[in-house]
């Protein structure tokens, strides 16, 4: 079988529509829950690693209070976050 026709088959890979319980679901929505804690967390860490950044390159007090704000106030909470979700 070719791939084209894998990919028009009748029937496609995964589970059937009897397979889907009440479990199936609320699995689905707990690795959906995780990787939504992991995304954001993943935009907190390079929206902190890019202001520090910016501080870095010009260390003025300014910019180091705004990067230790940003990192208080966004990158702790989700990294808690993070721990406490696995």
């Amino acid at each position: 079988m070719s791939d084209v026709t894998k990919l028009f088959a009748e029937t496609q890979p995964g589970p059937q529509e009897d397979q889907i319980d009440r479990s199936f679901v609320e699995i689905a929505r707990t690795i959906s829950a995780i990787c939504a804690t992991r995304i954001l967390l993943l935009i907190a860490v390079l929206s902190g690693s890019a202001i520090w950044l910016w501080t870095v390159f010009d260390p003025s007090r300014d910019r180091l209070f705004a990067a230790i704000a940003f990192s208080v106030v966004f990158v702790i909470p989700q990294t808690i976050l993070y721990w406490r979700r696995g």
